[in-house]
């Protein structure tokens, strides 16, 4: 269901640009600032690129948010695997200890008993 809603917003979408295209064909002056450059564009042009330039910036800035929540999420998981690996580790010196203590006890019980 939501990938048809995802292609009838998308088919929407392009056919707003497509009859915005039809539209607005007529040619107007570009300038760019610093430059003494001016270039005849058609309107829609000039807004598709400012669109693609939009998008494309977005995409690079959303990129490295990414990899910067991929690279935390990496030194967390080593650091929990750390924390795994300390709690396993203690957990079998306990029950090294307890077996220790049990082995203890049972020699007790034998030196103890009558007739031993």
């Amino acid at each position: 269901m939501l990938r048809l809603l995802r292609v009838l917003v998308g088919l929407t979408g392009l056919v707003v640009v497509v009859l915005f295209a039809i539209a607005n064909r007529k040619p107007v002056d570009v300038g760019f600032w610093p430059l003494p450059v001016t270039v005849d564009l058609p309107l829609y042009g000039v807004l598709l690129a400012g669109l693609v330039l939009g998008v494309g910036l977005t995409a690079l800035v959303a990129s490295v948010e990414i990899l910067r929540l991929r690279m935390r999420c990496r030194r967390l998981e080593r650091r929990l695997r750390g924390f795994e690996y300390q709690a396993r580790m203690a957990a079998e010196r306990e029950e090294e200890a307890e077996v220790a203590r049990t082995r203890a006890r049972g020699r007790e019980l034998a030196l103890s008993a009558p007739g031993g």
